[in-house]
């Protein structure tokens, strides 16, 4: 019987539809029943009692009842499958060699190859072993983990012989001997692998679907790195894999005489340093020669591959915004998130089907923020989260789940199961903490700013960070002002580019966070709905990358901090990520220069000294993250600062990348860099930003029945950008 939300999952693909577009729901459940599929225009997503009230608008145009829904798999774990079957000759002696790095040797048992009945891998005790039919040898010794080695598997038919070594190598082009197994084959029990699939980083137990690029389920995978697999007949490389070739692909070469090239499933970690890595690059762009591996996990998801359940139509006269698929059983309800998004016009005239002329003000949607976020594991696996919040963590029934089904996928601030960081993340999976709920951080904290654009009556229209990805200042070009949410984090390089064109060409832009445009990402272009991210040596992070593997594979860039290719974000927005402030919130109040009479007109109608000491989130506007003004680090210096935050104390600490010495004095009683800044400025062509500095200001917007300060000076701005009349 089914009790519980997450006895229900589903997800929507795509993510983003544009109105009159189609999106596919994906539902399974933990057994056979019955759903009824609502669609709901999601107005706030903020569920607690004590909050400013959840609110949804059901859809009339999409209704299905009845619906028969059951358990749908999830084949987890990265592997890479021949695309075409190589041919040998199985009669006479061939060999198959690879480099390998194995980041857990006592996870089990471990496939490296598996080509019909031969197989290479490493067993239960952490020692290499090799089996052709029914025959087995193993080496002696464990191996050691995160220390290259060379394998070799000699099998020889003719005189019924199989050879298995490995040397170990000291430094690159150093090798020596380590261990070595020889073992008898049986004459009855030779099985060939004519027409089975080979396989790199698993077993397979089922078929190739119906494309031929994935198995329907696997098992066994590998962690770790392998590098130059190749298999060897009378010294021909029959089938020589160059994993420095197409580093931006889903498939790897074969350079061998064959052209057996794989595909790639689940999005291993491209862009792997190799076995040639010397230490003297930290880009595979000027050295792919020695970045010739790929990190395989047994814990990688990038498509759950689950079958369509419903198709949600969008009429062409839908309003953007954010929404839900409700599913309804007589015991529970659960709901999908989607979002119908704004397309870029390809010309001036802003009529579409079944509207009128567009509106003035366009909200984006950061969801390459909460596909970064989505399915955390972060308060099970990082002691560091109790320490920000400074209180035990309270457990949700979906982050309990998530803990004991890592089968979802994971997050940008998790590790694998090798330690390794997540370097990936997808769209096309249930997202438990990217919908309303009690997982306020991010999508449900961005769902106050939607509430509030409704109950002042603003007009506006809603967009994803994706449509920005692809379609650039096109996308933003018609509008007068933008608004970028609570927590806007990860960004490309053309969003980047776009949010700076569109305020250079006479745009405003009104940025309702903080720690915004601090990571920089890449989406695939052969991976849909992946975001790519590397952490560097830089930033509030939970995990660091290898050296030598801060360069996205999508895109062959620098990843880690935008601050550190240059582009801080007080460059974009006037203030950049300063600060955490988890433990309680705190408010501003105007600086003497507020009163300049150019930007005056920010607080008509406000007379409190304290401005923001209420809210949602911890009691204050000023908290969570939060970014301060610095010319050192690009901020313009015409701006003005308006506000600047008060009251944070020893709760307050400095981001990292803020200071390189370790010393008593980084918290906000002692530091003076531990702030929260509220900035405006003009650009060209008669364009402004305002900037608030803070990811708690949104939720501080929506008290009281927005009928507070934090929100009438939101107003009081966005009323002034709307107005063509020079800010």
């Amino acid at each position: 019987m089914m009790r519980r939300p997450t006895d229900i999952l589903g997800y929507c693909q795509p993510l983003a539809i544009h109105p009159g577009g189609t999106t596919e729901l994906k539902i399974s459940s933990n057994g056979p029943a019955t759903c009824d599929i609502g669609i709901f225009r999601v107005i706030c997503a903020d569920i607690d009692p004590n909050g400013p009230g959840a609110e949804f608008e059901q859809q009339e145009w999409c209704a299905h009842p009845d619906v028969e829904i059951f358990h749908q798999p999830i084949n987890a774990g990265s592997y890479a499958l021949s695309l075409k079957t190589p041919e040998i000759d199985w009669s006479v002696p061939f060999e198959f060699t690879a480099y390998l790095w194995p980041t857990c040797v006592d996870g089990g048992l471990q496939t490296v190859l598996s080509w019909g009945g031969l197989e290479v891998g490493i067993n239960r005790q952490g020692r290499l072993y090799a089996k052709y039919g029914s025959d087995e040898v193993c080496c002696s010794t464990a191996l050691l983990e995160r220390r290259w080695i060379k394998i070799c598997l000699s099998v020889n038919p003719q005189t019924h012989r199989m050879f298995l070594s490995y040397e170990r190598q000291t430094r690159p082009g150093m090798l020596s001997e380590a261990d070595r197994a020889v073992g008898d084959l049986d004459r009855k029990h030779l099985v060939p692998g004519d027409n089975a699939p080979l396989i790199l980083a698993a077993s397979g137990t089922g078929d190739k679907d119906a494309t031929g690029t994935r198995l329907s389920s696997t098992r066994h995978h590998f962690n770790g790195k392998i590098d130059s697999p190749a298999i060897w007949q009378q010294k021909t490389a029959i089938c020589e894999w160059d994993f420095s070739l197409n580093q931006s692909g889903n498939t790897a070469c074969d350079t061998g005489m064959q052209g057996c090239d794989l595909v790639l499933v689940n999005g291993p970690m491209r862009a792997a340093t190799g076995h040639r890595w010397k230490g003297d690059t930290e880009s595979w762009v000027h050295h792919p020669d020695q970045y010739s591996a790929i990190h395989f996990h047994d814990d990688d998801l990038t498509d759950c591959h689950w079958k369509t359940t419903r198709k949600i139509e969008i009429p062409a006269d839908a309003r953007s915004g954010y929404y839900i698929a409700r599913m309804t059983t007589s015991q529970c309800t659960s709901d999908v998130a989607f979002f119908v998004s704004e397309r870029a016009e390809q010309n001036s005239d802003k009529k579409t089907a079944g509207k009128t002329e567009a509106a003035d003000i366009l909200f984006i949607a950061p969801t390459a923020t909460y596909l970064s976020y989505a399915n955390t594991h972060i308060k099970f696996d990082s002691h560091n989260t109790e320490n920000l919040y400074e209180a035990p963590m309270v457990i949700s029934e979906e982050e309990m789940y998530l803990n004991e089904h890592r089968e979802l996928g994971l997050s940008h601030y998790d590790t694998h199961s090798d330690n390794s960081g997540v370097v990936h993340v997808s769209e096309r999976r249930p997202m438990l903490n990217m919908k309303p709920g009690l997982y306020t951080f991010n999508y449900v904290n961005d769902t106050h700013i939607i509430k509030w654009l409704e109950a002042k009556n603003f007009r506006y229209e809603v967009a994803t960070d994706r449509e920005l990805h692809e379609h650039g200042a096109a996308l933003l070009s018609r509008y007068r002002v933008i608004i970028t949410a609570s927590h806007p984090e990860y960004y490309s390089t053309p969003m980047w580019d776009a949010v700076h064109e569109f305020q250079e060409h006479g745009g405003r832009h009104l940025y309702l966070g903080g720690n915004g445009f601090y990571w920089r990402i890449g989406w695939s272009e052969n991976m849909p709905g992946v975001v790519e991210n590397r952490r560097g040596n830089s930033g509030v992070r939970t995990w660091e990358g290898e050296p030598g593997e801060h360069y996205l594979a999508s895109t062959g860039e620098p990843g880690g901090l935008w601050r550190s290719s240059g582009r801080a974000p007080q460059s974009l927005v006037g203030v950049g990520f300063s600060s955490t402030l988890f433990v309680r919130s705190t408010y501003y109040k105007r600086t003497t220069a507020s009163f300049d009479k150019r930007v005056s007109f920010i607080f008509d109608g406000v007379e409190d000294e304290k401005i923001g000491d209420f809210g949602y989130r911890g009691g204050g506007a000023v908290g969570l993250e939060i970014d301060r003004f610095d010319v050192h680090l690009g901020s313009q210096h015409d701006a003005i600062v308006v506000a600047t935050s008060h009251g944070i104390d020893k709760g307050g600490l400095l981001s990292g990348e803020e200071f390189i010495t370790t010393t008593r004095a980084l918290d906000g009683d002692q530091n003076g860099l531990v702030r929260a800044d509220m900035v405006i400025f003009a650009t060209q062509g008669n364009g402004a930003v305002w900037s608030v500095g803070s990811i708690a200001w949104p939720t501080s917007m929506t008290w009281n029945d927005c009928d507070n300060n934090v929100s009438k000076i939101t107003e009081n701005v966005l009323k002034r950008f709307c107005d063509p009349a020079p800010v």
